[in-house]
């Protein structure tokens, strides 16, 4: 996206604020339309609201400036919609576009999609489906019917393992070599020093504390930053257990009750109360904050916001259990021949009453003055060790913050610096990897670079013996291949043009601490290129997501000739 919105010609810092501000209007909308299907159209603007004004949301925006998680926000809103529908309503269009944004939420936050959103959404599945279930035991006498709950046990399973299998497959080209290359990366870089988990927890008070900063988090109760729930979110999410058992429709009061389940579970996980728990629980390292996990109850607070208009729009509905099914009839009448699909339950009132549109008025202004003093940037002069935003300046800030990280399983030791950082920072730039410092003493060996991206550098090389190696500023990963090739010497004004036939692939060695690559030449002089290629793992990953690529649109084009030849 951001790349997108450079080669529309803005510069990289309006670029940035482009994708912030874009990710606002796109969270807002796709909670709109999650919670608009739940319960109508007024709920979606009360629960867009509240997502998009909740204080974490805010944090992450101006405190943080977590761009990806900031952008992933679109696609949560998205990934809950599609699997609901797949449970709920299953069908075609709701299997393509679950895929889709579960793509699209890995894709822009990995960390968000598979560690926080992931375990969640799997038990919000299992949830419904079983007690989806329960409505199959026998009405007579109200045991299980083995064979009837297995079929319709399948028959639930499949359409939402259908819908992970395939946005699953979208994003194989990133989840695979994830996964199966995990070993190869230095992850003791994420979860050690300043980002051990242990002591970033969030205190009771803090999750109701009205003030804000714009500090780092620390250990302890002393945070300068704001972890606050919100105000107003907090006491919808109050109401909310008044009104959801007033919500007509099972499936959606069970998807209501799970959120306002999953907020109370998050807080207290959030809390040092819950300690123990993480402890037990893998791969909890990788949270590195608990705080992190307000982006779950941002969501949770945002849904059930929405239940509390459910009264006021259906609002004869509050005579209990035994008028609904009366209540349904006289407001379906009220409607004066308006189509309604109360199955889908998509569409309120086409015209509000006065009260209510006043009370809609109202709690959206009190949605946005609750968090309006959240609703700034702290703006200050750069620091010494950052300076004007530029490359050399996000290399001063990652010095200062002991935050050069990136260290593949080679490196013995994580640096604190690099030679390349300090040239940009001292206003060079850098054109070429080579460890120019390694070179012995004397005519031994002669090295220049003749071209270099990020993914590939061509040298010309000269060795007086076979005893010869270039070193390069780059940790060895798997992928990285060596090529020497025949100098022709010929035009002797352009080098690239003399890069003859291949002539050896030598292994690749690396140096003892840094896992710095070291690559052997022959003697005479040569070309050597350095080239970072795919494994076979990323090469399945980049079919697997090219066929689920190919899938998708094979199913789009075919509903589209379906729904064609059903309407002619």
């Amino acid at each position: 996206m951001g790349e997108s919105v450079l080669l529309a010609g803005f510069d990289t810092v309006s670029a940035v604020k482009v994708v912030f501000a874009l990710s606002v209007l796109g969270s807002a909308a796709a909670m709109y339309l999650f919670v608009r299907r739940l319960l109508g159209r007024a709920a979606g603007l009360v629960a867009a609201l509240v997502y998009v004004y909740a204080p974490y949301h805010l944090f992450d925006l101006y405190v943080r400036a977590a761009l990806a998680e900031a952008f992933s926000c679109i696609f949560i809103p998205l990934v809950f919609w599609g699997f609901f529908e797949l449970i709920d309503r299953p069908r075609l269009s709701a299997l393509i576009g679950t895929a889709l944004a579960y793509a699209g939420l890995v894709l822009t936050s990995n960390a968000v999609g598979l560690l926080l959103i992931t375990p969640p959404l799997g038990l919000m599945v299992a949830l419904l489906i079983l007690l989806r279930l329960k409505d199959e035991r026998s009405p007579e006498t109200g045991r299980w019917r083995l064979g009837t709950s297995i079929r319709k046990l399948i028959s639930l399973g499949i359409p939402p393992g259908l819908g992970l299998a395939l946005g699953i497959g979208l994003v194989a080209i990133f989840v695979f070599p994830l996964l199966l290359e995990y070993s190869y990366v230095r992850v003791d870089q994420w979860t050690g020093g300043r980002y051990a988990f242990g002591g970033d927890f969030v205190y009771l008070f803090q999750l109701f504390s009205p003030s804000w900063g714009f500090g780092a988090s620390i250990p302890g109760p002393n945070d300068q930053a704001g972890f606050q729930l919100g105000l107003v979110p907090v006491t919808l999410f109050v109401l909310s257990f008044f009104a959801v058992p007033r919500v007509p429709e099972a499936n959606v009061r069970r998807a209501l009750r799970f959120f306002q389940g999953m907020v109370l579970v998050v807080a207290f996980l959030m809390t040092p109360a819950s300690a123990w728990v993480w402890r037990t629980i893998p791969l909890s390292s990788f949270a590195q904050f608990p705080w992190r996990l307000g982006v779950l109850t941002t969501t949770g607070l945002a849904v059930v916001a929405g239940a509390v208009m459910v009264e006021k729009a259906m609002g004869r509905w509050v005579d209990g259990p035994k008028g609904h099914e009366k209540a349904m009839g006289q407001w379906v009448n009220g409607l004066k021949g308006h189509e309604i699909d109360t199955g889908s339950n998509t569409n309120l009132l086409p015209h509000y009453s006065l009260p209510f549109s006043l009370s809609l008025v109202t709690l959206s202004a009190l949605i946005i003055l609750g968090s309006y003093p959240y609703l700034r940037a702290e703006v200050r002069d750069p620091k010494p060790t950052e300076g004007p935003v530029s490359l050399a300046a996000l290399f001063r800030y990652q010095q200062s913050s002991d935050e050069m990280t990136g260290s593949t399983a080679w490196t013995r030791r994580i640096p604190g610096w690099s030679v390349l950082a300090e040239q940009v920072v001292q206003g060079g730039s850098i054109d070429t990897r080579v460890n120019y410092t390694a070179i012995p003493a004397g005519d031994v060996l002669g090295v220049h670079s003749v071209e270099m991206d990020t993914i590939h550098e061509l040298v010309w090389v000269f060795a007086a013996d076979d005893q010869q190696s270039v070193t390069f500023f780059i940790p060895y990963y798997p992928g990285w291949k060596a090529y020497v090739y025949e100098d022709l010497r010929e035009p002797a004004d352009d080098l690239r043009a003399r890069v003859g036939p291949l002539v050896a692939e030598p292994a690749i060695r690396t140096t003892e601490y840094e896992g710095w690559m070291v690559v052997p030449v022959p003697p005479g002089e040569h070309f050597l290129e350095l080239r970072f290629e795919d494994t076979p793992v990323r090469v399945v990953g980049k079919w697997i997501s090219l066929a689920s690529l190919l899938g998708v649109i094979t199913l789009v084009i075919g509903r589209q000739i379906l729904r064609r030849s059903g309407s002619s």
